[in-house]
């Protein structure tokens, strides 16, 4: 079962997938940058003046490298993965046209999606937040209206694909969100 962490950056994500490597026998994937390659991409994405579409070819370079080297191999396992081909193509959404990042994103990982997602979703007030407490990479200068948009596209991504998924407040207490999000993967680990 390949299962994805989804939500815009601050909403928690990595803290939870840090707590869920404690008490889960599952494989843990990240999006950019799990693999050598994507490692190398990731600095490039994040740091570096790049074009959006040579952002978006870059992001799928990591995502097949990653489906190629360990969710294909791992598949009949439990996969979590902080981020996937959701967020890629709700980023992605702000400038290119939806079926083509569908159909993009379908060749680069032989049409392997997240068959469950788990969105943490933060208010404009929250956001502002927890941003303001953090220096900014290339992603976060866009701004929060931008972030808040995408939010939305990685909710409407799901419901376009049709991909099961579960919203949870990421404003809420992590022990809360924990208890939560184990809940929903009950019924996938073994």
């Amino acid at each position: 079962m390949y299962i994805a962490i989804e939500g815009i950056d601050t909403a928690g994500k990595s803290t939870q997938i840090e707590l869920l490597k404690k008490e889960i026998d599952a494989i843990f994937i990240k999006e950019p940058g799990f693999s050598e390659v994507g490692k190398k991409l990731r600095e490039i994405i994040f740091n570096d003046k790049i074009s959006k579409k040579t952002e978006l070819f870059l992001f799928l370079a990591d995502r097949a490298e990653t489906v190629e080297k360990v969710i294909k191999p791992n598949i009949n396992r439990l996969i979590i993965s902080d981020r996937s081909v959701i967020s890629g193509i709700a980023y992605a959404m702000e400038w290119f046209d939806f079926d083509l990042l569908v159909n993009l994103n379908r060749f680069a990982t032989d049409s392997i999606f997240p068959q469950f997602v788990i969105i943490l979703k933060l208010q404009k007030e929250e956001l502002k937040k927890r941003l303001s407490l953090k220096k900014h990479d290339n992603i976060e200068k866009r701004g929060i209206e931008y972030l808040l948009r995408i939010q939305q596209n990685i909710i409407d991504t799901c419901n376009r694909l049709e991909i099961p998924y579960i919203l949870l407040d990421a404003s809420k207490p992590v022990d809360e969100i924990y208890f939560r999000i184990k809940k929903a993967l009950s019924g996938f680990v073994k």
